[in-house]
């Protein structure tokens, strides 16, 4: 969409980490003496609840198709019913996240805007032939829900984006059908609902780096009416605008405690020149996005007023 195609997986691996967290239940049988006679390990699989249903009742025969060979159970499924926008997780639009591209010797910033949140609805079927067995499954699961459950995930590996998922068990209800004749295999399902609080991802973008910062430092003209203040350049291609340091300590009219005013339609300030600047550099020439770097600081004092031509960023003497 709007000429830009890539795929992040997401919902992919929401389903992934869903599946799982229930992939490790076991149901165990004991004679009257307590003593094991049986595990079995439940097999999970992404599957809609009517499938195997169906697939159930054609190994028994009373969909009229005998399968050569039946459903065993217990067993245990789940899909992903619904998506729905969540408003109260929206966060700003334009917000962006920043992480550094050193793959195959580049140098350079990736930048993404904020993910869009949405609930992913999950149903997980547990089909089992008896009672005892249901039970067992059941509370293996839903002690660790209070009632959400908090996974990391790792969404976004380029821009080192795992956040916290929050999986949160909505209700719990349990059908027992019996249908044919009493040698019919008895149906037991019990249906667990989640919401997946997850978040949808736009694309990744490519940027430079910043490697130098200079500061112009200004001083009003002899015009200005007060020529003590201090002129901070704070420009940019669309506006101009200057921070003045209220009054000088050194000042006889400086009283009470020194603070920054806005000015942007002085005629003196207008007019006011670069006396000294500040430049800052990485200390090492070749630094990448991810170093770890100190800094070089160099100070210059023009005796002239000079500016700054915004088209050819090059200086020009007043």
């Amino acid at each position: 969409m709007l000429g830009t195609t890539y795929y992040h997986q997401t919902i992919r691996k929401y389903v992934s980490i869903f599946g799982t967290l229930f992939n490790d239940i076991n149901v165990v049988r004991r004679d009257a003496s307590n003593v094991i006679k049986e595990q079995i390990k439940v097999p999970i699989a992404y599957s809609p609840r009517d499938r195997w249903i169906l697939r159930l009742r054609r190994a028994r025969g009373v969909s009229g198709t005998d399968e050569s060979v039946a459903m065993t159970l217990p067993r245990m499924g789940f899909d992903l019913t619904g998506i729905t926008y969540d408003g109260t997780r929206k966060l700003n639009t334009l917000g962006q996240v920043y992480s550094a591209n050193t793959a195959a010797g580049t140098s350079s910033l990736m930048k993404q805007y904020n993910p869009v949140p949405y609930n992913f609805d999950f149903s997980l079927y547990s089909m089992v032939s008896n009672a005892e067995d249901g039970a067992q499954i059941f509370e293996q699961i839903i002690p660790f829900f209070t009632p959400e459950f908090t996974v990391t995930v790792n969404l976004i590996p380029s821009m080192n984006i795992a956040p916290d998922i929050t999986i949160v068990l909505g209700g719990v209800s349990i059908e027992d059908n019996y249908e044919g004749d009493f040698l019919a295999t008895r149906e037991i399902i019990w249906t667990l609902n989640f919401v997946v609080k997850g978040y949808i991802y736009p694309d990744v973008k490519t940027g430079s780096i910043t490697k130098k910062v200079i500061v112009n430092l200004r001083l009003p003209a002899e015009e200005a009416d007060i020529p003590e203040y201090i002129v901070l350049e704070d420009s940019t291609d669309f506006s101009v605008n200057y921070l003045l340091l209220d009054a000088d300590a050194a000042s006889p009219n400086a009283t009470g405690i020194m603070k920054f005013i806005t000015e942007t339609s002085s005629t003196g300030t207008g007019a006011a020149g670069i006396k000294s600047r500040i430049t800052s550099v990485p200390a090492a020439g070749d630094v990448i996005a991810s170093d770890d770097f100190g800094y070089t600081t160099t100070i210059e004092y023009f005796n002239d007023n000079i500016d700054t031509d915004i088209t050819t960023g090059l200086d020009v003497t007043l």
